[in-house]
């Protein structure tokens, strides 16, 4: 045996640990790239707490009854994911609704939450189920979300809707102005669980 022979074999233990060391490095720079690429794209997600905790379905619940943040800000192809915690529905409303135009829209008895065990008046969409749930009212929707109590969607038999409280709705923003986001469970929008959000173009950068 050689000299030569002898080196060799050493230096092809050494490559071959350089190379497996490299490969999760190379990997994590792929996967970082990638991430990269997305947001170059100018596609983001911005999270947002709809609720906390447990859903103890009474007024003045300001652990559950909330939007965090109150103003939400992100850019025209942003996806926004609703984090929901309890009994919720979601509604999104297109660009130009304001809340005083959903509140003039609501009777004005229905506007202050009954003291238990008093309940809302009859006209105080109680047809929509055990829990008042405030319809769009002939307002402009950007995106209606699920209703854990009412109905089952209509949807194709292969693609069931989970109607979990606890649940992620992601929703996207594909053009700027000012959505206002509720929560439909009327209780809820007279403890103020209402927030905007604020859809800024690409020229319009980001604060």
């Amino acid at each position: 045996m050689t000299f030569a022979t002898l080196t060799r074999a050493p230096l092809l233990a050494v490559s071959t640990v350089v190379t497996l060391l490299a490969s999760p490095l190379a990997f994590a720079q792929s996967e970082q790239d990638s991430q990269r690429g997305d947001a170059d794209r100018g596609r983001n997600i911005v999270t947002v707490a709809f609720g906390a905790g447990m859903n103890t379905a009474q007024p003045g619940n300001e652990q559950n009854h909330h939007i965090l943040p109150k103003v939400i800000r992100v850019r025209a192809g942003d996806v926004v994911n609703f984090v929901v915690s309890g009994l919720h529905v979601i509604r999104v409303y297109d660009n130009g609704v304001q809340l005083k135009d959903v509140k003039a829209q609501i009777p004005d008895e229905c506007e202050v939450n009954p003291t238990p065990p008093a309940e809302f008046p009859d006209n105080c969409f109680t047809d929509a189920g055990p829990v008042p749930v405030i319809p769009p009212l002939g307002l402009d929707v950007l995106y209606q979300g699920l209703n854990s109590i009412g109905p089952p969607p209509q949807v194709p038999p292969f693609a069931p809707v989970s109607l979990a409280q606890n649940r992620v709705e992601a929703v996207s923003f594909l053009k700027p102005g000012r959505y206002l986001v509720i929560c439909a469970v009327l209780e809820h929008f007279n403890d103020g669980m209402y927030a905007i959000v604020e859809v800024r173009g690409d020229d319009q950068g980001r604060s």
